[in-house]
């Protein structure tokens, strides 16, 4: 299974990452910038993308161009990927109980069925990322149906 995650907090990914790797040995890719994981699913395609919805434009390297903080950047992944008829499964995980979509905070239970009444297909769950690990047993299940 190829895995692509998009998440620019070192906590969270280093957390996924070996969530991921302690249920399978796969290759895991990672973008911390929207402009990082446009530019990797410009390039090739995965099978599974764990995706947070707010992450910065770019990354903040020594003499990068300035970040925008992007409250709603995981959306642009989304859109990119249902407008290209792309097949990526995509598993939302966030640290904030709602998320911001048509200038409105939508719980979190409801962003995949509010997606998908708006044409966007690919996203199949929404995961609430809390410091318990709760939310890893739903991101393996989610991942597992769909391996």
């Amino acid at each position: 299974m190829s895995i692509l995650i998009v998440e620019d907090d070192a906590f969270k990914l280093s957390a996924i990452e070996a969530a991921i790797k302690d249920r399978w040995n796969t290759k895991i890719e990672v973008a911390t910038s929207l402009r990082a994981a446009m530019t990797t699913l410009e390039e090739r395609s995965f099978d599974f993308v764990v995706l947070d919805m707010a992450i910065p434009s770019h990354t903040s390297d020594a003499g990068a161009v300035d970040t925008y903080s992007m409250p709603i950047g995981g959306l642009d992944v989304l859109l990119f990927l249902a407008e290209n008829g792309r097949s990526e499964i995509v598993a939302i995980l966030t640290q904030h109980p709602t998320v911001e979509y048509d200038r409105r905070h939508v719980p979190l239970r409801d962003m995949v069925r509010t997606l998908h009444a708006d044409g966007i297909p690919n996203a199949v769950e929404a995961i609430l990322f809390t410091e318990t690990g709760d939310w890893k047993a739903q991101l393996l299940a989610t991942m597992e149906v769909r391996s």
